[in-house]
């Protein structure tokens, strides 16, 4: 009965530090003989924590809790003092359970008639500690000089266990040095940028869709940029090419669409009446699409030029049946990138080099001879000609 009252006791919420439990904190568990292995890469909630210390108290036993500030487990790895670590004391106790990360300890460890007991700026505490059986007291550790720290707590626990060695310790913080996710949202936070809305062109058998156009002479550090709001096709019974003409505000794209034996091609691009260099030959498949991150055309003289940038366009083309697909969505992508690039190069460039070199070496050892004769040392001695 006196053991379930203890427990009862550690699982009362904690007015005085009650809006510092916030996230999740390192904890150290030792003292008693008994103090149980735990996996130390576990996440523990407040409730198997709490069973975790339930199982090493009863009524007679003591409970010691060092309280930090602010602890992570950063801090146990990385303070150093000099060449040692800050926690050399705790580092050698020989049997101790590491917990690197529980949910709020103090809410289980700390009650309403627990002792209280604050670290004083010169190092001593506000009032003398007497441990007692089924007693809880919590000592308040400010600051970050966590190498003193351990040597209070190893001065005060040596003297504690010499006058009730019922006794377990518990070291812990209140709230955690690193705000983990915090710091990961505002990382995402940052990185996450708006996308340009793209605009999209739509007319009877042609769709694309464009980010930006722009125009202006090839040389120039900045061009000109233009929006093409219109989509429109331009009627030519007297040929089988399809022309579809970009209006827009002081800008007009004339686009020459041909169909032959089952692809399409790009037959000519004309902006504002001046036909352009076809720098990027277009072919493909009557039912894919074409997309290009920088879409660029020069004129011929090569002294202006007009760039889409992240376009994907698609005319379409009717069937066997004559009907023609509707046109509210692409089909498969052909992109603009090339299929060898200089990568793919500089590596068949070397396996042509290791082939060279292992072929040599495969014949040279192929071209190994053995002996088919030998020296009889009773009989003459061989001569060899320099023929042979």
């Amino acid at each position: 009965m006196v053991k379930l009252g203890v427990t009862v006791t550690l699982f009362l919420a904690l007015a005085v530090f009650g809006s510092a439990r916030a996230a999740n904190v390192p904890v150290f568990v030792w003292g008693k003989p008994s103090v149980t292995y735990v996996p130390a890469l576990s996440l523990y909630s407040s409730s198997e924590f709490g069973a975790l210390v339930e199982a090493q108290i009863d009524e007679k036993t003591f409970t010691i809790v060092f309280a930090e500030d602010r602890l992570s487990a950063e801090d146990l790895s990385q303070c150093k003092l000099k060449t040692q670590t800050c926690f050399k004391n705790l580092q050698k106790l020989e049997r101790k359970s590491y917990l690197p990360s529980v949910e709020e300890p103090l809410s289980v460890l700390e009650g309403s008639n627990a002792q209280s007991v604050q670290l004083r700026p010169d190092g001593t505490l506000s009032e003398r500690i007497v441990p007692q059986a089924g007693g809880i007291v919590v000592v308040n550790l400010s600051g970050d000089d966590f190498a003193s720290h351990d040597a209070l707590i190893d001065a005060l626990y040596a003297r504690l266990h010499k006058e009730h060695p019922n006794i377990v310790a518990i070291y812990t913080g209140k709230t955690p040095s690193f705000s983990y996710s915090s710091l990961v949202r505002k990382t995402r936070q940052a990185g996450q940028e708006p996308e340009p809305a793209k605009v999209e062109l739509k007319t009877d058998g042609f769709l694309m869709v464009y980010e930006k156009f722009m125009f202006g002479q090839a040389d120039a550090a900045e061009l000109t940029v233009a929006q093409l709001g219109q989509a429109t096709k331009v009627e030519n019974a007297t040929t089988d090419v399809v022309q579809i003409r970009l209006t827009g505000a002081g800008a007009q794209v004339d686009l020459f669409f041909l169909l032959t034996q089952g692809s399409w091609e790009i037959t000519g691009v004309w902006f504002d009446n001046q036909e352009y260099y076809l720098r990027h030959r277009v072919h493909v498949s009557q039912h894919f699409s074409y997309s290009c991150n920088q879409w660029e055309y020069y004129s011929y003289d090569l002294q202006k030029k007009i760039v889409f940038e992240e376009v994907q366009l698609q005319p379409f083309w009717p069937g066997a049946d004559g009907v023609a697909p509707p046109n509210n969505r692409f089909g498969d992508a052909w992109y603009c990138v090339g299929f060898t690039t200089g990568g793919i190069l500089s590596g068949l460039f070397l396996v042509l080099i290791f082939i060279i070199i292992g072929s040599y070496g495969i014949a040279w050892m192929m071209d190994i001879r053995t002996m088919d004769r030998f020296d009889d040392p009773k009989g003459k001695t061989i001569t060899v000609n320099a023929a042979e």
